[in-house]
C-alpha cells in the first residue's frame, strides 16, 4: 500500500471510514484505525420485545382459560356448612325401609287402655304404640 501525498485524490476503489474518515483500501472490509465495518453490513441485533410480549399474552390467556375451566368443572354453588352445626352427620340420618317401620300385627280397633295416652298421629298396636308413617 502506498501513501499518497496530502491533497492528492484518493486511489481508485478506496473509501473513507464512516466513523473516523481514515482512507480504507479496496481490499479492506474493516477500518484499521477504529475497527468499524467499512464494506460489511452488520445485521442489527434481534428485537425480543415483541416475541416476549406475545409469549406473556399467551401464558396469561392460558391461565385465565384454566381458571375458568376449573370453576366450571367444580360447579360449587352450595354454601359451605358451618363448622359448629347442630345437624347430625350424614351417616347418622339413614332411614329404614318403609316395610320395617310398619307393624307386623294388625292394629286393633279397641280403645287405648286406661291410663295411657297416645300422641296425635300414632296408632295403638299390641304391646305398645308406634308412630304412623
Amino acid at each position: 500500500m502506498s501513501v499518497a501525498p496530502p491533497g492528492a485524490p484518493p486511489a481508485p476503489g478506496t473509501i473513507a471510514c464512516p466513523r473516523c474518515a481514515t482512507v480504507i483500501g479496496p481490499d479492506q472490509d474493516w477500518c484499521l484505525a477504529c475497527g468499524a465495518p467499512a464494506r460489511t453490513r452488520l445485521v442489527p441485533t434481534p428485537n425480543w420485545r415483541a416475541p416476549v410480549a406475545l409469549l406473556a399474552l399467551i401464558a396469561t390467556l392460558a391461565g385465565i382459560a384454566l381458571a375458568i375451566a376449573f370453576v366450571a368443572l367444580t360447579n360449587d354453588t352450595e354454601p359451605a356448612a358451618p363448622v359448629n352445626s347442630q345437624a347430625p352427620p350424614p351417616s347418622a340420618t339413614t332411614t329404614q325401609p318403609a316395610a320395617a317401620a310398619q307393624p307386623t300385627a294388625a292394629p286393633t280397633t279397641a280403645a287405648p287402655q286406661a291410663g295411657t295416652t297416645s300422641a296425635p298421629g300414632t296408632a295403638t298396636v299390641e304391646g305398645g304404640t308406634t308412630s304412623a308413617p
